[in-house]
This record gives structure tokens, C-alpha cells and sequence, in this order.
């Protein structure tokens, strides 16, 4: 029974994204180990997709730590590797870089605070993260796609980011499902707290036993700083959840 309510809630995804118009599904999966009431260890794979989920947009790996001294207050740190595919770029002189893979390695510290009222959960949670790209060479052409150039040179590039998320879970009395909305602000700590994304998630965990649960979400990514309506998202996400 529970194999067939999980089947159910994968249909789900299958059925909705095309929509809406997804842009993006994003997956993971992650596994938590309690060490003690307080202490705990956690690790997770994530893979996105790009381009109304045609093509690959970056997959990642991470490992972190938490911290629960109370039970309203939490800390974590981790880190995180990250593959991440670009886009064709032309340059200033009209030549031509086609799509590359390239490398970012991520690190982060967060405090994570918690409200109940009533059956409402009002958490609030302060991230710095800080990501540096490695520079790399990539094949260059002539404007015209295929005359090779000179190979250009991808510089390191490192930045600073606070991300400050405000999320309401709701408890469905006797129930395994357990939705949430939520919204969450980067702030560029490299360009004076220049908020440059915002996420609104609409989602919800069902927890299938003691150990394993599935989360599905609907998140729009709205890019203020540009004022593009390109640079707007929808997207798709599914993960799984193992905790000992």
C-alpha cells in the first residue's frame, strides 16, 4: 500500500509539470544519521535539469553537520561539490564559446529558527554560503561556429551570499502528509546585500514510515536585479529522504 501512494504521488509529477510549463526538475536524495539528541550527520546527491527539462543544468554532492541544542534552535555546516553546465556565450569581439562543464566547491554555515502555533510551524532560517568557481581553458570559435580561436580563459570566481528563508509547515492532524509554502531571499554580500533571487516554494512531505519520506514541490525564481522576465523559473522538484 505505501509502494502504491508513493507510485501515486510520482504520477503526480508526471502529470502536473507539463502544466505548467516547467523549466527546471530538480531531484535529490538524502540521508541523515543521529548521533546523539543533538549532534547529526547528513549527506545528499541532487541533479537539475534545464531547458523545459531537456538538458542537463548541474548535479552536485554534499556532506554537513547539525547542531539541535534546543528544540526551537538548530545549526548546520556542510559542503558542498558542484558540476554546473554553462550556455553558449558570445563574446565582446562576436567570437563564439560553446556550452562547458566547470566546477564550483561550496561551503556553508546556518541558524534555523522555530515558532509552533497551533498546528502552524514558522521557521526562519539565516544561510552564508560562500562559492568559488575554478577557472578553467574552454575551446573558443569565429563567429561563425567553426573556425577555431585561441582557448579562453574561465578566471576563479568566488562569492559571498546570505539566504534568508521564512517557511510555514502545517500538521495535518493524524495524516502523513505534511505541506509547506515558504520564501526565500539571496542576498550578493559581494554588491552591498543586492537581493538578486527570490524562490517561492509550495510543497509537501509525506512521510511513508519512521525511516523514509518523499518531498514534492512547485518553486518560481523570480531574478529582481535583472527585471528580465527570462530570468524568471518554474520548476519541478522531487526528494527522498532516508533518516536513521
Amino acid at each position: 500500500m505505501r509502494i502504491l501512494k508513493v507510485a501515486l504521488l510520482l504520477a503526480v509529477v508526471n502529470i502536473v509539470a507539463p502544466h505548467i510549463h516547467a523549466q527546471s526538475l530538480w531531484t535529490s536524495a538524502n540521508f541523515k544519521y543521529g548521533l546523539t539528541k543533538q549532534w547529526s550527520i547528513d549527506a545528499g546527491a541532487e541533479y537539475r535539469t534545464t531547458d523545459a527539462l531537456k538538458s542537463s543544468d548541474r548535479w552536485s554532492l554534499g556532506v554537513g553537520v547539525g547542531y539541535k541544542p534546543m528544540k526551537f534552535l538548530k545549526f548546520d555546516a556542510g559542503y558542498k561539490y558542484i558540476r554546473q553546465h554553462s550556455t553558449l556565450e558570445t563574446t565582446k569581439k562576436g567570437n563564439i564559446i560553446p556550452a562547458y562543464w566547470y566546477d564550483r566547491h561550496r561551503i556553508y554555515v546556518s541558524a534555523t529558527g522555530k515558532l509552533r502555533l497551533g498546528r502552524f510551524d514558522l521557521s526562519l532560517r539565516e544561510r552564508y554560503q560562500f562559492t568559488q568557481r575554478v577557472g578553467k581553458w574552454v575551446p573558443k570559435f569565429d563567429s561563425d561556429g567553426l573556425t577555431p580561436k585561441d582557448d579562453e580563459w574561465i578566471s576563479n570566481k568566488s562569492k559571498h551570499v546570505l539566504r534568508s528563508r521564512l517557511e510555514c509547515e502545517y500538521d495535518i492532524k493524524k495524516s502523513r502528509f505534511t505541506p509547506s509554502v515558504s520564501v526565500e531571499l539571496y542576498d550578493n554580500l559581494s554588491d552591498k546585500f543586492n537581493v538578486e533571487r527570490i524562490r517561492y516554494t509550495v510543497g509537501c512531505a509525506y512521510k511513508i514510515n519512521k525511516h523514509n519520506s518523499v518531498d514534492l514541490f512547485y518553486r518560481y525564481i523570480q531574478v529582481p536585479s535583472t527585471g528580465n522576465p527570462e530570468d524568471r523559473g518554474h520548476i519541478i522538484g522531487i526528494g527522498y529522504n532516508f533518516k536513521l
